[in-house]
């Protein structure tokens, strides 16, 4: 089978953002960018847990599919552009999880509110501009709201995080879900403390030396 490593990646990726709650049903999608400029995509209407590595499409950048039986994911436009626009992205995980959702429908963005959150995400997490579902001006806004940072809040819609690898890109996913939660927690007691910005840039310097530790357990 034609890129069989990259199509077990993603879905394994896909299992694990089922097991992480960080969506329901078949919504969400996850993509890998390829060594030779091909991306591997999440199939439209996936059931992730029934899903088979065979299941994944290939398609070019273009749009072209290159390999696969299925029709990729009607957010396609939006994985295109990200790989265009930041060439440091290999993986993308786009979710519907509770507590960033609840962020995109009331417009708020995510501050730098714990180490875990500059490290791995950046110096706060935007809310990128509404846009119809699987539009190019979706595509366009989410770009803009990621900017140089590893994730954006989508209003009225869900969340994408990114990352130089599928490891990075789901962890990212997590610590969005995670730094949600805890940023809704916080407004709700009245009181959110904030990161000096001096100290989320050595926090955003020491990210990789952290994540390449990982490798170690592999």
């Amino acid at each position: 089978m034609e890129y069989e490593l990259e199509r077990n990646t993603v879905l394994n990726a896909c299992r694990e953002m089922v097991r992480s709650n960080l969506t329901v049903g078949s919504w969400g999608n996850i993509s890998l960018r390829c060594d030779d400029g091909n991306m591997v995509i999440t199939p439209s209407g996936t059931n992730y847990e029934k899903s088979r590595p065979e299941d994944m499409v290939v398609t070019d950048m273009s749009g072209n599919i290159v390999s696969g039986r299925m029709s990729p994911s009607s957010e396609r436009l939006m994985h295109y552009a990200i790989y265009k626009n930041r060439p440091d992205v290999m993986a993308i995980v786009h979710t519907h999880s509770i507590y960033s959702s609840v962020l995109s429908v009331i417009d708020h963005r995510i501050p730098p509110v714990t180490e875990d959150t500059a490290m791995i995400l950046g110096d706060g997490v935007e809310v990128s501009e509404y846009a119809i579902t699987g539009s190019q001006e979706l595509a366009d806004n989410v770009v803009r709201g990621l900017g140089t940072n590893n994730a954006t809040i989508m209003k009225n819609h869900g969340a994408v995080a990114v990352g130089s690898d599928m490891d990075r890109a789901v962890t990212a996913a997590q610590v969005l879900e995670k730094s949600s939660h805890i940023f809704i927690m916080a407004k709700m007691s009245g009181t959110v403390n904030v990161l000096p910005d001096q100290d989320v840039k050595k926090l955003r310097g020491m990210s990789e030396a952290y994540l390449n530790q990982w490798k170690n357990w592999k």
